[in-house]
């Protein structure tokens, strides 16, 4: 049984408008001390690796064993490239830092004025309209997938947690209240919150927004997820970085979140939904770090667990020397993201999907998901942005953060529209979050297959993968798969 906490709901009226691509990650500055990867050659931590870091001007600051990495603290510009001298080590990189997207074109929004869209169908399961759930007459996106046809099947299973590896999620939001487990990695464990507390103008509704597209309930507050009865884990990996002023998460507070879904009974996850990614150089920059990720993410999907992340929102090809992490890794789902078109309905006549202008695109991609934008109007979101085109976005869960109603778990909390390849990825996640429910001894490489052989094609695959991720289709091929 999953628990839903059932209160009043707040709600903020505004528009923010701003750029929709990630900032820069701050580099290490002269006389700071740099936090470096050591990826071993071989799969496990050799003995006398922490002497061997010492050695070279730094000490060890977290290790995962069970991938041959070494995370190391150090203030000696050399220490990298001493440390990569030695037989022992494959590569040596800089433990980056990565920031959430920008509030691309957000709206939040108060409860009242809605009013059906024509051609609305829904399943017996369906919320009632006007009843509860009053804003899913809005979630286009969630029809555009299928999810209320899979519902007629299997609306998830709480036996069924999927991960949100993000900024934390508001579980004072009725929509919400079926966390099975809180938890955080910080570079600083004292000052682990899993409650979001980044201000809402920095991204800090971002991973509410995406837990409510994985599993809002039925009936808790105003929307739905793909899998209202699937159990949520919420990991926050971001902080402020001090220098900075920004939400920040380092690479290793990443994995070793990954790795707690992974490993910990309490949360035993299966399916682990990564909304946040960054541009790498490979091969020639950045070795360690793309080789350290793809350690962990195969570690991970060896222990049964599928992950889903989002493509990024560069709007850029991945073709060449530049990829993306980690949805360009072979071991992760990685999900891009569409429009829809004529209007922000679904389904509707002469409905067709479009590349989202943001959205990278690559021999990479596995799939697409709704992502919204701002429909045939203003595809490419230019401000100002009108009220007629802010139905285009994705609906989902909200929340106002603030550090003094953080610490009580308090915030304000309402609901959010919102794009980018991050609102994407949660549909997919929430989709493979049902095909589990349906059928759970399958494996991720099986979940991912089922994904790919069940998608809508639409078209060319450098934009749009294999296509539309369908979850009725998706469930019914899981149904079909035997398993021991």
């Amino acid at each position: 049984m999953r628990a839903v906490i059932v209160g009043c709901v707040s709600f903020l009226v505004g528009l923010l408008v701003s750029g929709v691509f990630p900032h820069a990650a701050p580099a290490q500055t002269a006389g700071t001390q740099g936090r470096f990867v050591v990826v071993f050659a071989g799969s496990q931590i050799p003995p006398g690796a922490g002497r061997l870091i010492e050695a070279a001007g730094g000490r060890v600051a977290q290790v995962f064993p069970e991938v041959g990495i070494a995370v190391a603290v150090s203030d000696s510009a050399a220490f990298p490239n001493t440390l990569s001298r030695s037989g022992l080590v494959q590569a040596v990189g800089e433990d980056r830092v990565r920031q959430l997207p920008d509030a691309s074109a957000t709206e939040v929004e108060s409860d009242g004025g809605l009013t059906e869209p024509a051609a609305t169908t829904c399943p017996p399961t369906c919320p009632a309209p006007g009843v509860d759930d009053l804003y899913f007459l809005r979630q286009w996106h969630l029809r555009r997938i299928r999810a209320d046809a899979a519902w007629t099947v299997t609306t998830g299973s709480s036996d069924i947690v999927v991960a949100v590896i993000d900024n934390g999620v508001a579980s004072n939001h009725p929509d919400l209240g079926h966390l099975v487990f809180n938890s955080c990695f910080w570079t600083r464990p004292d000052a682990c919150r899993p409650y979001p507390s980044i201000p809402f103008t920095q991204g800090g509704s971002h991973g509410t927004e995406v837990a409510g597209i994985i599993g809002a309930t039925f009936s808790g507050g105003r929307v739905v997820g793909v899998g209202p009865n699937l159990s949520l884990a919420n990991y926050n990996v971001f902080e402020i970085d001090s220098a900075t002023g920004q939400p920040v998460a380092f690479e290793s507070s990443i994995w070793a979140a990954m790795r707690d879904a992974t490993l910990n009974p309490l949360v035993n996850a299966r399916v682990i939904n990564l909304s946040v990614g960054e541009l790498i150089v490979f091969p020639q920059k950045e070795a360690a770090l793309w080789t350290a990720w793809n350690r962990v993410a195969e570690f991970v999907t060896r222990h049964g667990v599928t992950i889903v992340a989002s493509s990024g929102n560069e709007g850029m090809s991945l073709n060449g020397p530049v990829a993306h992490v980690p949805s360009d890794l072979p071991s992760v789902i990685g999900v891009g993201a569409t429009g829809i078109r004529p209007g922000p309905l679904f389904p509707q006549e002469g409905a067709f999907d479009v590349k989202a202008y943001y959205a990278n695109f690559g021999a990479a991609l596995t799939l697409v998901a709704p992502g919204g934008d701002c429909g045939p109007a203003n595809p490419r979101c230019i401000a100002p942005i009108l009220a007629s085109q802010v139905p285009f976005f994705v609906q989902s869960t909200g929340v106002m953060p603030a550090a003094a109603c953080a610490a009580t778990a308090s915030c304000l909390i309402g609901y959010v529209r919102d794009i980018g390849t991050s609102f994407a990825a949660p549909h997919v996640a929430g989709v493979a979050g049902l095909i589990l429910s349906q059928n759970p001894g399958l494996n991720p490489h099986q979940v991912a297959a089922i994904l790919k052989r069940t998608a809508q094609p639409l078209g060319d695959r450098q934009e749009f993968g294999h296509g539309m991720v369908d979850a009725a289709a998706a469930v019914d091929a899981a149904t079909a798969v035997s398993t021991p």
